[in-house]
């Protein structure tokens, strides 16, 4: 779990990433768009490369080297003027992120009971990304850029240790067999990636976004940060009513009603545009979003139980993240947030037509 807290904090730290960027630099929207998926790009390449070597990997090697690279990577940005050096090191760092996350999910998904472990790590990740977004705003509100990638840095080098008690089990050949049948099934592994891609869009651009939304409807960074923290907070449910559900009612079904209600939430505080709407439709999105990727990750570690499905899902998700700001920062530099509804309406669509095209193929 500590491999994948510090692997995926740039998409954990994003609003505030995306805010203190655009305040200290004085960009526009699409600039600090396109800044911040540099390195949720280079993430995504680089977990989907070490996905695809994930059986070749030293866990302990690869948590020293992606760790120390990370931190360096965050400290350096804390002292960088220049955006341009600032976006090289975000990159170079991007890199380690995703060797931390294959690594991470070599681990979760040699698990025999793949929803029980993700529900244990969507608890843990829940609860840190609650703690680390309420951090972020005290960081960020009181010194910009600089203060939130110092502080994140010292605080992952008090994380590194943990990363070095990452171990796998050893599994039968069966197991490889099963990785090899499974991945020739090519048409289904396509349409559970491209609906992963398709929910992440619009979740990736409002979680990007959340904090520079909530500035526009009138809330202070110190209040956004609260907001931010209660939904990931919320967030800590879902592991736990997905522990206690299993996959009694399969796969499917919870991943479509998630959907559902995320496409409900997002319509909700984009419609209202107020601070009930801003905190009542971020928990009940970020829950929902919580459960769908768990059950999600689970299908796949049946379907790949060495990982591979997993980690280039969890790299799925990261590109669209990488996309997602650059698509709503050319958006909100002409319009207003309402404006985005009807994208993401037809991204959540096209989401929901693959999931039900992959039939009851989730649930096996």
């Amino acid at each position: 779990v500590a491999l994948l807290v510090i692997g995926n904090s740039p998409a954990t730290l994003l609003p505030f990433i995306v805010g203190t960027l655009e305040d200290g630099f004085n960009l526009d929207k699409q600039t600090t768009g396109s800044i911040v998926s540099t390195e949720l790009i280079a993430m995504s390449l680089s977990a989907i490369f070490f996905g695809s070597l994930v059986s070749k990997i030293n866990l302990r090697i690869s948590a020293i080297l992606g760790s120390a690279i990370v931190v360096i990577g965050y400290y350096i940005c804390s002292l960088v003027n220049d955006i341009e050096i600032l976006r090289l090191i975000r990159g170079f760092s991007g890199l380690a992120s995703g060797l931390l996350i294959a690594s991470g999910h070599r681990v979760l998904a040699a698990s025999d009971n793949p929803e029980r472990a993700y529900a244990a790590f969507t608890f843990l990740i829940s609860v840190t990304g609650a703690v680390f977004l309420f951090l972020a705003g005290i960081a960020s509100e009181k010194g910009g850029y600089t203060s939130l990638f110092s502080t994140f840095s010292l605080i992952f080098i008090f994380i590194f240790p943990l990363t070095l008690l990452a171990q796998t089990t050893n599994k039968s050949t069966s197991v490889e067999d099963a990785d090899t049948k499974g991945l020739n099934n090519n048409k289904l592994f396509f349409l559970i990636i491209a609906g992963v891609i398709f929910s992440a869009i619009p979740s990736g651009g409002m979680w990007a976004f959340v904090e520079r939304l909530g500035v526009q409807i009138g809330i202070s960074q110190y209040d956004i940060g609260k907001v931010t923290a209660y939904s990931l907070l919320a967030g800590v449910f879902a592991p736990i009513v997905v522990w206690l559900l299993g996959d009694r009612f399969g796969r499917k079904n919870p991943i479509t009603i998630s959907l559902i209600i995320i496409l409900i939430s997002l319509t909700y505080i984009l419609k209202t545009m107020d601070f009930n709407s801003y905190l009542i439709g971020n928990i009940t999105w970020n829950f929902s979003y919580m459960v769908l990727v768990i059950f999600v990750l689970a299908a796949a570690a049946k379907l790949s139980p060495n990982g591979k499905l997993a980690s280039w899902l969890n790299a799925a998700t990261l590109f669209s993240q990488a996309s997602a700001p650059i698509i709503f920062g050319s958006i909100l530099n002409n319009l207003s947030f309402p404006n985005l509804l009807p994208y993401l309406v037809a991204s959540i669509c096209i989401s929901l037509f693959c999931i039900v095209l992959t039939r009851d193929k989730l649930n096996q």
